[in-house]
């Protein structure tokens, strides 16, 4: 069974690869992840997420 999460995010900060990548970016990028409807279910969502911000600003 998956596990449910309170915070759409918590799985983030579970997997310690993504939360190393996660916090290493800056602040802005962080922000904009944050407010994504989806948010990125493994590492390479995560990265593809970051560069499609790092091309917007």
């Amino acid at each position: 069974m998956e596990p449910t999460y309170s915070d759409r995010y918590a799985n983030l900060m579970e997997d310690p690869a993504m939360e190393a990548y996660f916090v290493q970016l800056p602040g802005y990028i962080q922000a904009q992840i944050r407010a994504r409807k989806q948010q990125p279910a493994t590492l390479e969502d995560l990265k593809r997420m970051a560069e499609e911000v790092k091309q917007l600003f």
